[in-house]
């Protein structure tokens, strides 16, 4: 069974390669700005909490805007593929009534897109963190294992959200909410630390905690990751994909009829 649907996605690849460059080209469609906003985005969010969190909260870190900003970047990339991802499979119900595909090509297609924006953005994001941390370059490999695995993670999220939200469709109109509250518990503006120890738990508890933490200690520290992150890191990613593979190929039968 398992083997049978990892043969039919890897023989529809060029399908979802397809499809994910096609969703990136339509997302800056008719933009003066166009690819260059994959970037601007982030950079006006943190230029924005920087103001906030450092003139007006007075918050003691030096290179605020770095360390903002290691937050800030894969956060998006991390939100706007799982909001975007939950409907992906709402949004082509016509293409999944009409033609005979793998389901899952649609949420992977959906995530791959955001990925893709989101190594765009780091062509122009990551020469600003060497500049300031030249030893960054010899950490290259671990931004790479961190991004690999914040792939995997968000793809069993997707999975399971975009067929979740079929069968049940208050998720989707939860979901902003849902994100907007995720955001604020997940350290992107603030370390572990800096949260009151009674609250602590909340951080530990969120597997978005972990992949924040790598990223910033990779970025803005120029450090390896502590081996309780790299586990962090890896163990949601599996527990992620296995979930979301399970989910969805328990409700994949019946999709059709509840669209």
């Amino acid at each position: 069974m398992l083997s049978i649907k990892i043969s039919n996605i890897y023989a529809y690849r060029h399908t979802i390669w397809d499809t994910a460059i096609k969703q990136l080209n339509s997302r800056y469609a008719g933009s003066i700005m166009g690819i260059w906003l994959a970037i601007v985005n982030p950079l006006l969010i943190m230029l924005a909490v920087t103001f906030v969190f450092q003139v007006i909260f007075k918050v003691a870190i030096q290179r605020f805007f770095l360390f903002a900003l290691a937050g800030i970047f894969p956060w998006l990339f991390f939100s706007n593929a799982l909001f975007e991802g939950a409907f992906s499979i709402l949004g082509q119900r016509s293409v999944l009534h009409q033609f005979s595909i793998p389901r899952e090509i649609i949420p992977l297609s959906s995530v791959l897109s955001n990925f893709l924006n989101f190594l765009i953005g780091w062509c122009i994001v990551l020469p600003l963190f060497i500049i300031f941390n030249p030893g960054l370059i010899l950490l290259i490999p671990l931004l790479v294992i961190v991004l690999l695995l914040n792939l995997i993670f968000t793809i069993g999220l997707v999975l399971s959200l975009s067929v979740l939200n079929v069968f049940f469709r208050d998720i989707g109109h939860i979901m902003g909410v849902l994100l907007m509250f995720w955001f604020w518990i997940t350290p992107v503006f603030y370390t572990v630390d800096m949260v009151p120890a009674g609250f602590r738990w909340i951080s530990y508890l969120n597997p978005m905690t972990p992949y924040i933490t790598y990223y910033r200690e990779v970025l803005f520290n120029a450090a390896i990751p502590s081996l309780p992150v790299f586990l962090g890191v890896f163990l949601w990613a599996l527990v992620s994909l296995i979930s979301g593979i399970l989910i969805f190929w328990r409700l994949e039968p019946t999709l059709l009829k509840r669209m």
